[in-house]
């Protein structure tokens, strides 16, 4: 998709009060070879190391559009149970993002704020209902630790294939208080391909 042009995914054609969030904007996209580094990451237990290289990557986006993200007041993972295997990914890449993040410039909150207790339902590989009904249970399994009222919020995860979930977190945080929520991931589908 070439940039400016209408996006083709349904969900970022809502309306921003429906859908949650203002804009979600991707660091890359889902293709080879992100897609086997990021895959490898999250399943294989001897590939942790990979956080360190999504962490950066993070930043030096964040860095490459300070600008347009000035006024965050906090950045949060999309979270992952607090025992998932091989590793919690969201959270891994947002604590080297702030380990490498030495003057404390960006507010990175990898494991406090928004948790996880108890897995859910995956979505991945089912139609779009099925992601739909797994995102809102994955959305209501969540919780805030610390209020977000009043908070600019930008909401990280690595793949935004439907939106389903960085939906429906949005509207969850957006309820607990949040002025406005938008995505950051590390990479996104590329629809109509």
């Amino acid at each position: 998709m070439a940039v400016g042009a209408p996006c083709s995914n349904t969900i970022c054609r809502w309306h921003p009060s429906v859908r949650g969030f203002a804009k979600v904007d991707a660091i890359a996209m889902f293709s080879s070879p992100l897609d086997a580094a990021i895959r490898a990451f999250k399943y294989q237990a001897d590939k942790a190391a990979w956080a360190y290289v999504f962490g950066r990557l993070v930043l030096g986006w964040l860095e490459a559009h300070a600008d347009d993200v000035a006024d965050v007041d906090l950045i949060l993972g999309n979270p992952t149970p607090v025992n998932r295997q091989p590793v919690q990914h969201i959270e891994r890449i947002l604590a080297a993002a702030a380990a490498e993040d030495t003057i404390g410039r960006w507010p990175l909150a990898p494991y406090r704020v928004l948790v996880k207790p108890e897995p859910t339902p995956r979505s991945a590989g089912g139609s779009w209902q099925a992601k739909m009904s797994a995102a809102r249970e994955h959305a209501a399994a969540l919780r805030l630790n610390e209020p977000v009222t009043g908070k600019r919020i930008i909401l990280f995860d690595d793949i935004f294939t439907t939106g389903a979930q960085t939906s429906q977190v949005s509207l969850m945080l957006r309820q607990a208080g949040a002025v406005s929520v938008r995505g950051l991931v590390l990479a996104r589908t590329p629809w109509g391909s």
